[in-house]
């Protein structure tokens, strides 16, 4: 991917030092596993796939409507800030509910799960690396 931006500059950086590839496959418009029954219009769907050291991660992710209407789509800027906010997350599911607020049970076992899988993938001086994108 081409840069676009001093933000897409500095995340493909973080990423080239830490030997991060990023490859979003676009896979539609699912409704999240947690948007059930679907009330809402979701954006398109993408399935993320980081990989560094032999060692590789999978989740689906979805882009926003803004970039939807614009035909753009995600980048490693995009993408590594998001999964840099999910990184920080709490591994256990009390915490999860107490940062962000009420939610179904199950939805707040699911975001501690990733949380703790981005946090095994990654080592802690990634995840601070990861951090500093802005």
């Amino acid at each position: 991917m081409e840069p676009t931006s001093t933000y897409e500059e500095q995340a493909q950086r973080v990423a080239q030092a830490i030997g991060l590839t990023v490859k979003a496959a676009f896979k539609g418009d699912k409704c999240p596993q947690w948007e059930k029954p679907c009330k809402h219009q979701h954006c398109d769907r993408y399935r993320i796939t980081l990989r560094k050291a032999g060692r590789s991660i999978s989740f689906d992710w979805w882009n926003s409507i803004n970039d939807i209407q614009k035909g753009t789509r995600p980048d490693y800027y995009d993408i590594l800030s998001s999964v840099s906010s999910d990184a920080f997350s709490p591994t256990d599911p009390d915490e999860v509910v107490a940062e962000f607020g009420e939610m179904k049970p199950s939805r707040a076992v699911t975001i501690a799960k990733f949380a703790a899988k981005l946090q095994a993938f990654f080592t802690e001086d990634e995840l601070t690396a990861l951090g500093e994108i802005r």
